[in-house]
């Protein structure tokens, strides 16, 4: 296995329109009596100002959703919270977030958690439970009912930050320049991934791993520096560009999906005012409900499109998916041996996927 590092360069209420009318008034009633009654010490506060940067490039639609998600908080905190925005590297470089967050240099991050998988190797269990899970909805009930979220806060915490809360993009595609239909496949093929299960994973299949930020992932592609590319979902990848240089993309999903973080400095954390930070909260969950929601619609939609233009799309066989499963239990066997929380939540994530019936 070689893996080699580049540094970076509900139920539905049905309602009439006459109800709903009436609700929406009684609610806006209600949030102008509510702003009325305010202190005009809370009114006139001077807002709290915050600098995050994102794992997504400035031109990729998931940097986007988070820029509406940063308007949403000023907006629902009525100016109270004001979050900047920064794509990938704009302020340090991608694998250098959580340095900045811990020293207050960036007041948050939303990222991909494995990439501090050498600092705190829960955060590679956690982060990308590879050939685990099949829908973000799944690892989200292990993350809010079954103590996922503790176990991840319990990870950042030593570095001074607090997780705020996690999303996802979807399970990730895989676009090649050459045809990968089994493990076998990988062998010989350089492979742009993440520090993680999920790499090391394709390692063991055979391949040499190439980890460099996404951003730099379309340059490598197109220079030959790898074969194949390992980011985000395929409406991502066809506007990112891949499919101008490459002509195999698996889908419906593959293998990994990975959680973007939302992780902010401790301290910023707990200077926010107690209902600003249950705004936040109940923002986030809004957003990522939504973001998971959009990413999946634009996967339908590209689908259709990259066929047309002469990308082929890859299902792996149920059998191949096993036997893959088996190949990443076992890497998560190697990091879950490297610290306590790691244990604990490979340990937490088998027993929920085992109830799911998705792990034998």
């Amino acid at each position: 296995m070689m893996i080699r590092v580049l540094l970076p360069s509900t139920q539905e209420t049905t309602m009439t329109t006459f109800n709903r009318r009436k609700v929406l008034q009684a609610v806006a009633a209600s949030s102008t009596a509510l702003i009325a009654g305010m202190p005009a010490i809370v009114l006139g506060q001077k807002a709290t100002k915050w600098r995050v940067q994102t794992l997504w490039g400035a031109g990729e639609d998931t940097f986007k959703y988070f820029e509406e998600f940063a308007d949403k908080v000023k907006v629902n905190t009525g100016g109270r919270l004001e979050i900047q925005t920064f794509a990938a590297g704009a302020v340090v470089g991608a694998f250098e977030t959580l340095d900045a967050v811990s020293q207050n240099v960036l007041q948050g991050q939303s990222t991909y958690p494995g990439y501090w998988a050498g600092k705190e190797p829960a955060l590679a269990v956690i982060g990308d439970f590879a050939f685990g899970y099949r829908t973000p909805e799944q690892q989200n009930r292990w993350l809010y009912e079954r103590g996922g979220m503790d176990m991840l806060r319990k990870a950042y915490q030593r570095f001074n930050a607090y997780t705020v809360g996690a999303t996802w993009w979807g399970v990730e595609s895989l676009t090649s320049k050459k045809p990968i239909r089994r493990p076998e496949d990988f062998k010989g093929i350089k492979h742009r991934g993440a520090q993680g299960i999920a790499a090391e994973t394709i390692a063991k299949m055979g391949a040499s791993i190439v980890v460099l930020p996404g951003g730099e992932a379309y340059s490598a592609l197109e220079k030959g520096i790898v074969d194949s590319v390992d980011w985000s979902t395929l409406s991502v990848n066809a506007k990112v560009g891949f499919f101008e240089v490459a002509k195999y993309a698996t889908f419906p999903g593959f293998h990994s999906m990975p959680i973007q973080d939302f992780t902010v400095n401790t301290s910023a954390w707990k200077s926010l005012p107690d209902d600003v930070k249950q705004i936040l909260d109940r923002t986030w969950r809004e957003f990522s409900t939504t973001q998971v929601a959009r990413i999946a619609d634009n996967d339908k939609r590209v689908a259709e499109e990259v066929k047309k233009k002469g990308v082929e799309l890859v299902a792996w066989s149920d059998a191949d998916l096993t036997r893959a499963r088996q190949i990443a239990q076992g890497v998560v066997d190697e990091w879950a041996a490297k610290g306590a929380l790691a244990k604990q939540a490979a340990d937490s994530q088998r027993a929920f996927l085992r109830e799911l019936k998705l792990l034998a």
